[in-house]
């Protein structure tokens, strides 16, 4: 029997999945620990498995290495897992289960992403009872343990309605014994978790300081970098005289409240309405950006990937913007446009050298807020619902 050494917390979905593996092929495993050794790992990623002159990382590949002859529609279904449905299932699960403040608008829209994928794998399941061939395997695991987190805590009788083949074969997979002995019985929810503001508010109380005395002279301090969000940290970090809106007049419309209302109120019956009642043209302005190499674009998760990224480089624009970008089409056939609102009548990118990695890869276009075609343009865009010129609707991404 091969023998080796596992690192990885045995809680994790990840691990598990390797757990099973090494018993479907008799594999003798000792788990080391949750944290792999830096001198063979220094990437630090778990699970990581130390055997026979192998070091490995990742359940797939550790997965991949157990099995050693894998075939093509395995694989198949594993990079499907990996790459467009566990990024779905964590988004969704975070927004869920996380001790911060929830975002209504962006639990919408990953719930609404996770089950779009679910319904699309219900209709494959429909004809099978293993992904690939006739028995439980890599690709079996792989997808069922990169569905667990979800499950766990989203997956709940009304979400599983409309996918009884996809439940059908989670449970088949969940009832393999070998499956059993790691997981042990596994039962659905009733009912999905949600933010707890109890939670919150509990863990809000016990972060703050402690009053000072009555005595102590009071001193005004500046806030410590931890106290921050990214996009005040990021402000922060940026010197007072490189702020490109510094000169610029404020205005009566408050990003901030707006971003407050786009995330927590109904966006046909509240945002919009809002949006164009506040929406100060004198100081604002807003573009349609539309990218401007759609024939690069391949899966729908990697033109995900590539608006998310620009997003992240642009985490000194967030005080002063707010974007709503699509994706259209499907995997091999899509494009990428959006609608833009920040301070100012200029394209805002050139400003500061930290916003030109992406801008130049769109075609912008300032639109006319008083026009009637831009405001059907921006409600379809913020609202993810419309006609979008023929085009359409994927997915969309908000950057606030």
């Amino acid at each position: 029997m091969v023998k080796g050494k596992l690192y990885g917390d045995v809680e994790s979905f990840r691990t598990q999945k390797v757990l099973v593996a090494a018993k479907i092929y008799n594999v003798d495993v000792t788990v080391a620990g949750p944290t792999a050794p830096a001198d063979k790992f220094p990437l630090g990623v778990t699970p990581a498995y130390e055997g026979d002159n192998v070091l490995l990382f990742g359940a797939e590949s550790i997965a991949v290495h157990f099995g050693c002859q894998v075939n093509a529609e395995t694989v198949q279904w594993m990079q499907w897992a990996e790459g467009q449905l566990l990024p779905s299932v964590l988004a969704y699960v975070l927004n869920s289960v996380s001790a911060l403040q929830a975002d209504k608008k962006a639990a919408d829209g990953f719930k609404a992403e996770l089950l779009a994928q679910l319904k699309r794998f219900n209709s494959v399941l429909a004809t099978k009872t293993f992904l690939a061939g006739e028995r439980f395997g890599i690709a079996d695991l792989s997808a069922a343990f990169n569905l667990l987190p979800a499950y766990q805590h989203v997956l709940d009788t009304a979400a599983r309605k409309e996918i009884v083949n996809v439940n059908r074969w989670f449970m088949t997979i969940m009832n393999q014994p070998v499956v059993k002995d790691v997981v042990g019985e596994f039962s659905f929810i009733e009912k999905a978790s949600v933010f707890d503001a109890a939670k919150f508010k509990d863990l809000s109380a016990r972060a703050k300081p402690a009053p000072k005395k009555k005595e102590e002279k009071k001193q005004e301090k500046k806030p410590k970098a931890e106290d921050l969000d990214a996009a005040d940290a990021a402000v922060a970090a940026e010197p007072k005289a490189a702020d490109p809106f510094a000169a610029m007049p404020k205005g009566t419309f408050v990003m901030d409240d707006w971003k407050r209302c786009y995330s927590n109120e109904d966006t046909g019956k509240v945002a919009l309405p809002y949006f164009w009642k506040n929406f100060d043209a004198e100081n604002n302005s807003i573009w349609l950006a539309e990218y401007m190499y759609p024939e690069d674009l391949s899966l729908s998760f990697m033109s995900c990937n590539l608006i998310s990224g620009m997003f992240q480089r642009l985490e000194k624009l967030k005080k002063n913007a707010f974007a709503s970008v699509c994706l259209f089409g499907t995997d091999n056939n899509s494009t990428i446009s959006g609608i833009w609102v920040w301070r100012g009548h200029e394209l805002v990118f050139p400003l500061s050298s930290d916003w030109q990695v992406d801008y130049e890869s769109y075609k912008w276009t300032k639109l006319d807020p008083t026009d009637e075609a831009t405001k059907k343009m921006v409600n379809e865009y913020f609202l993810w619902e419309g006609e979008f010129g023929g085009k359409k609707f994927n997915q969309g991404k908000i950057f606030k």
